[in-house]
């Protein structure tokens, strides 16, 4: 998942390198950040999942160790 993130970061860093104007800078930073903000969510997606999971397991761990 980083390697995929860290290419994506390293393309946007070249285009705000070889950008033209301050427009198409300010452009390309706002939104190639907002994308690679997208595509950090969607490829942490497995990772929340598990844990959130183990925060349950955690979680139900804990009750079941009190109520005993």
């Amino acid at each position: 998942m980083y390697i995929i993130f860290i290419a994506l970061l390293y393309i946007w860093l070249m285009l705000l390198v070889t950008a033209t104007s301050w427009g198409s800078t300010i452009a390309m930073f706002v939104f190639g950040g907002t994308l690679l903000l997208v595509a950090y969510y969607l490829l942490d997606t497995p990772g929340r999942k598990r844990r959130r999971l183990a925060a349950d397991n955690r979680k139900t761990f804990q009750e079941s160790d009190i109520i005993d």
